[in-house]
Protein backbone atom coordinates (compact mmCIF):
# COMPACT_ATOMS: atom_id res chain seq x y z
CA UNK A 1 0.00 0.00 0.00
CA UNK A 2 1.62 3.32 -1.08
CA UNK A 3 0.97 6.32 1.31
CA UNK A 4 0.21 9.61 -0.75
CA UNK A 5 1.96 12.76 1.49
CA UNK A 6 0.27 16.19 0.90
CA UNK A 7 2.07 18.30 -0.79
CA UNK A 8 3.05 21.55 1.95
CA UNK A 9 2.56 24.57 0.00
CA UNK A 10 4.84 27.69 1.27
CA UNK A 11 3.11 30.04 3.48
CA UNK A 12 1.87 33.52 2.22
CA UNK A 13 1.25 34.57 5.49
CA UNK A 14 3.60 37.84 5.82
CA UNK A 15 5.60 37.43 8.99
CA UNK A 16 5.23 41.51 9.68
CA UNK A 17 2.48 44.00 8.31
CA UNK A 18 2.17 44.31 4.56
CA UNK A 19 4.39 47.09 3.32
CA UNK A 20 3.66 46.46 -0.29
CA UNK A 21 2.06 50.03 -0.16
CA UNK A 22 4.70 51.89 1.12
CA UNK A 23 7.83 50.62 -0.34
CA UNK A 24 5.87 51.12 -3.95
CA UNK A 25 5.81 54.30 -2.97
CA UNK A 26 8.99 54.99 -1.94
CA UNK A 27 10.19 53.13 -5.00
CA UNK A 28 8.52 55.76 -7.25
CA UNK A 29 9.93 58.79 -5.50
CA UNK A 30 13.57 57.26 -5.03
CA UNK A 31 13.17 56.76 -8.63
CA UNK A 32 11.96 59.83 -9.53
CA UNK A 33 14.88 62.11 -7.34
CA UNK A 34 17.28 59.41 -9.01
CA UNK A 35 15.85 60.85 -12.84
CA UNK A 36 16.17 64.42 -11.44
CA UNK A 37 20.00 64.46 -10.39
CA UNK A 38 20.67 62.36 -13.75
CA UNK A 39 18.91 65.03 -15.62
CA UNK A 40 20.78 68.04 -13.52
CA UNK A 41 23.80 66.37 -13.55
CA UNK A 42 23.85 65.55 -17.58
CA UNK A 43 22.57 69.53 -17.77
CA UNK A 44 25.25 70.72 -15.57
CA UNK A 45 28.29 69.17 -17.24
CA UNK A 46 26.94 70.43 -20.69
CA UNK A 47 26.44 67.15 -22.24
CA UNK A 48 23.13 68.47 -23.59
CA UNK A 49 24.83 72.13 -24.66
CA UNK A 50 26.53 74.64 -23.45
CA UNK A 51 23.66 77.21 -23.68
CA UNK A 52 21.86 75.17 -21.71
CA UNK A 53 24.76 74.71 -19.10
CA UNK A 54 25.11 78.62 -18.46
CA UNK A 55 21.32 79.12 -17.90
CA UNK A 56 20.07 80.02 -14.47
CA UNK A 57 18.39 77.13 -12.43
CA UNK A 58 15.07 78.57 -12.18
CA UNK A 59 13.91 80.10 -15.88
CA UNK A 60 13.59 83.65 -15.94
CA UNK A 61 10.34 83.43 -18.31
CA UNK A 62 8.86 81.39 -15.35
CA UNK A 63 10.11 83.36 -12.38
CA UNK A 64 8.65 86.57 -14.09
CA UNK A 65 5.20 84.86 -15.17
CA UNK A 66 5.17 84.36 -11.16
CA UNK A 67 5.68 87.37 -10.25
CA UNK A 68 2.98 88.70 -12.74
CA UNK A 69 0.92 86.03 -11.32
CA UNK A 70 1.51 86.32 -7.54
CA UNK A 71 -1.64 85.46 -6.27
CA UNK A 72 -2.53 82.51 -8.19
CA UNK A 73 0.77 81.20 -7.71
CA UNK A 74 0.55 81.83 -4.13
CA UNK A 75 -3.04 79.90 -3.63
CA UNK A 76 -1.60 77.59 -5.51
CA UNK A 77 1.63 76.82 -3.33
CA UNK A 78 -0.82 76.81 -0.27
CA UNK A 79 -3.51 74.04 -1.26
CA UNK A 80 -0.27 71.93 -2.54
CA UNK A 81 0.98 72.31 0.81
CA UNK A 82 -2.50 71.54 2.65
CA UNK A 83 -2.70 68.10 0.34
CA UNK A 84 0.89 67.11 1.01
CA UNK A 85 0.77 67.92 5.08
CA UNK A 86 -2.69 65.89 4.88
CA UNK A 87 -1.00 62.92 2.78
CA UNK A 88 2.08 62.88 5.03
CA UNK A 89 -0.27 62.93 8.10
CA UNK A 90 -2.34 59.91 6.57
CA UNK A 91 0.42 58.03 6.06
CA UNK A 92 1.72 58.03 9.46
CA UNK A 93 -1.32 57.21 10.92
CA UNK A 94 -1.61 53.89 8.44
CA UNK A 95 2.18 53.08 10.10
CA UNK A 96 1.55 53.83 13.51
CA UNK A 97 -2.12 52.03 13.10
CA UNK A 98 -2.00 48.54 15.21
CA UNK A 99 -2.15 45.34 13.42
CA UNK A 100 -5.61 44.09 13.27
CA UNK A 101 -6.60 40.85 15.16
CA UNK A 102 -10.04 39.54 13.33
CA UNK A 103 -12.47 37.64 15.67
CA UNK A 104 -13.95 35.20 12.91
CA UNK A 105 -17.44 34.50 12.25
CA UNK A 106 -18.67 30.96 11.59
CA UNK A 107 -21.92 29.94 10.35
CA UNK A 108 -23.80 27.13 12.28
CA UNK A 109 -27.45 26.12 11.69
CA UNK A 110 -29.61 28.82 11.64
CA UNK A 111 -27.39 31.42 13.92
CA UNK A 112 -23.51 32.47 13.56
CA UNK A 113 -20.67 31.88 15.88
CA UNK A 114 -18.24 34.30 16.45
CA UNK A 115 -14.58 32.81 17.89
CA UNK A 116 -13.06 36.10 19.70
CA UNK A 117 -9.03 35.88 18.34
CA UNK A 118 -8.14 35.62 22.33
CA UNK A 119 -10.03 32.70 22.64
CA UNK A 120 -8.62 31.08 19.28
CA UNK A 121 -4.58 32.02 20.25
CA UNK A 122 -5.30 31.08 23.60
CA UNK A 123 -6.25 27.39 22.31
CA UNK A 124 -3.69 27.23 19.64
CA UNK A 125 -0.57 28.13 22.15
CA UNK A 126 -2.27 25.46 24.55
CA UNK A 127 -1.87 22.74 22.06
CA UNK A 128 1.51 23.85 20.76
CA UNK A 129 2.82 24.06 24.07
CA UNK A 130 2.09 20.36 24.76
CA UNK A 131 4.07 19.30 21.69
CA UNK A 132 6.98 17.49 22.64
CA UNK A 133 10.34 20.08 22.58
CA UNK A 134 8.13 23.08 22.51
CA UNK A 135 8.71 25.09 26.02
CA UNK A 136 6.47 27.87 24.91
CA UNK A 137 4.86 29.22 22.40
CA UNK A 138 3.36 32.74 21.19
CA UNK A 139 0.55 32.97 18.94
CA UNK A 140 -1.17 35.80 17.22
CA UNK A 141 -3.71 36.63 14.97
CA UNK A 142 -3.48 38.23 10.94
CA UNK A 143 -4.82 39.01 8.31
CA UNK A 144 -8.69 39.56 8.08
CA UNK A 145 -12.17 38.21 8.70
CA UNK A 146 -12.24 37.20 5.42
CA UNK A 147 -9.15 36.03 5.36
CA UNK A 148 -7.41 34.49 8.71
CA UNK A 149 -3.82 33.36 9.27
CA UNK A 150 -1.74 32.73 12.20
CA UNK A 151 1.46 33.79 13.96
CA UNK A 152 3.22 31.25 15.63
CA UNK A 153 6.33 32.19 17.45
CA UNK A 154 8.10 28.46 19.06
CA UNK A 155 10.58 28.85 22.12
CA UNK A 156 12.37 25.02 21.91
CA UNK A 157 14.49 23.20 24.08
CA UNK A 158 18.29 22.23 23.19
CA UNK A 159 18.26 18.98 21.28
CA UNK A 160 15.00 19.18 20.07
CA UNK A 161 14.15 17.06 16.50
CA UNK A 162 12.40 20.33 14.74
CA UNK A 163 11.61 17.93 11.87
CA UNK A 164 9.16 16.05 14.44
CA UNK A 165 8.20 19.53 15.62
CA UNK A 166 7.00 20.37 12.91
CA UNK A 167 5.05 17.12 12.03
CA UNK A 168 3.36 17.31 15.30
CA UNK A 169 2.28 21.16 14.93
CA UNK A 170 0.84 20.60 11.70
CA UNK A 171 -1.21 17.07 12.25
CA UNK A 172 -2.12 17.68 16.08
CA UNK A 173 -2.38 21.49 16.51
CA UNK A 174 -3.12 23.46 12.72
CA UNK A 175 -5.11 20.62 12.13
CA UNK A 176 -7.47 20.47 15.33
CA UNK A 177 -7.72 24.81 14.50
CA UNK A 178 -8.57 24.18 10.92
CA UNK A 179 -10.92 21.54 11.83
CA UNK A 180 -12.70 23.87 14.74
CA UNK A 181 -13.32 26.78 12.83
CA UNK A 182 -14.65 24.32 9.68
CA UNK A 183 -11.39 25.71 7.36
CA UNK A 184 -9.69 23.85 4.59
CA UNK A 185 -6.88 26.23 5.16
CA UNK A 186 -5.78 28.45 7.91
CA UNK A 187 -2.14 30.01 6.62
CA UNK A 188 0.85 30.00 9.17
CA UNK A 189 4.00 31.56 9.59
CA UNK A 190 6.00 29.86 12.00
CA UNK A 191 9.09 30.98 13.31
CA UNK A 192 11.23 28.92 15.38
CA UNK A 193 13.95 30.07 18.05
CA UNK A 194 16.12 28.27 20.51
CA UNK A 195 15.65 28.13 23.74
CA UNK A 196 18.75 28.76 25.77
CA UNK A 197 19.78 26.93 29.00
CA UNK A 198 20.23 29.33 31.96
CA UNK A 199 23.82 30.17 32.52
CA UNK A 200 25.46 29.01 35.95
CA UNK A 201 27.28 30.95 37.67
CA UNK A 202 30.86 30.09 38.92
CA UNK A 203 32.03 30.69 41.97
Amino acid sequence: MTETKREVKPSTTPVARGLAFERGVTAAVGLLALVVGVLALLVGTGWLGAFRAQRPLADPILVQWLRDHWQLATAVAIVLGVVLFVLGLWWVVRALRPEARPDLRLERGNGDLTVTSAALTEAVRADAERVTGVKRARVRMAGSEQHPALRLTLSLQEGTNVRHVWEDLDEKVLSRARESLGVDTLPTTIRLQLDRAPRQRVR
